[in-house]
């Protein structure tokens, strides 16, 4: 049986402290790539991107500052030939079995667009992982608000999960999408991630349209993967940050529809009047 092909699209922006356990993380895959890109968006010192010249299958691409979605875009342009796309954070690592054991899934399961692991919070500086829960996928609260599921809990909760389970939205910091799903919700201009977004909320948008065009979003308990995460907590998060956050969401619930657009109005005003 033939091997399905997968490529990786990473962008990166003064990514160096988490680079070589990123690359060390995709050359680890039980089945390798077919191709990496990593496009980094302005990165005032590139340097750290010199060790990708080591690695056959990797292309980098120097950009200006295009933020992450456009960069995702200049990727996954790349790579759209592939029967699979791993959208992939350069402070993320997969677990060596993830490319093969994912794909596996989506060939088995074709209605599912896209899958992603349990990730666990990973301290760089230590370089181990934390006993952390970072996500489980994406979902909205009884408050009508967006958040990573069991992001902060203990290990433990994992056990709730015994099987793949369907979740309204994906982080992309490690997700692989189907082709034919990526292909079934282009933007004008050929855009995949919506560019007007610049960065976060994009890879929301993309799951809430994927999910409306008829495929399943799964998170799959026994994928793997590490994330560091650059915030811990809201606080820690720039005001400006913030704000395009909520505004990207006030646009993400129009585009879709969604009754939640209030709340996004809400989380703007917060930050905007009294900066919460």
């Amino acid at each position: 049986m033939r091997t399905p092909t997968v490529g990786i699209v990473t962008v990166t922006y003064d990514s160096g402290r988490f680079f070589s356990t990123y690359l060390r993380s995709v050359e680890a895959q039980s089945q390798p790539p077919a191709q990496t890109v990593v496009v980094d968006s302005g990165s005032p010192d590139a340097g750290f991107l010199l060790s990708a010249q080591d690695v056959p299958s990797v292309q980098v691409l120097r950009e200006r500052n295009v933020g992450f979605a456009a960069g995702s875009n200049l990727g996954w342009r790349l790579v759209r030939e592939r029967d699979y796309v791993l959208f992939l954070n350069p402070d993320a690592f997969p677990a060596p079995e993830f490319l093969a054991r994912a794909t596996a899934y989506l060939e088995a399961n074709p209605g599912v667009g896209m899958v992603s692991p349990t990730l666990i919070r990973y301290d760089i500086a230590a370089d181990r992982p934390l006993d952390v829960v970072d996500t489980t996928g994406v979902v909205r609260t009884r408050a009508g608000l967006l958040a990573e599921r069991d992001q902060g809990q203990p290990l433990s909760v994992l056990e709730r999960y015994r099987e793949p389970n369907e979740v309204p939205w994906l982080c992309a910091a490690m997700m692989l999408a189907r082709k034919e799903a990526l292909e079934a919700v282009i933007e004008g201009n050929d855009e995949l991630f919506d560019e007007s977004f610049f960065m976060y909320k994009e890879d929301t948008d993309l799951s809430w349209r994927i999910r409306r065009a008829g495929w399943k979003l799964m998170h799959h308990p026994g994928l793997l993967g590490y994330h560091c995460r650059g915030w811990q907590d809201r606080k820690s998060v720039s005001r400006k940050a913030r704000l395009l956050t909520a505004r990207n969401e006030i646009k993400m619930s129009l585009k879709n529809k969604s009754p939640f657009v209030a709340i996004g109005l809400l989380k703007w005003l917060a930050v905007k009047l009294l900066d919460r």
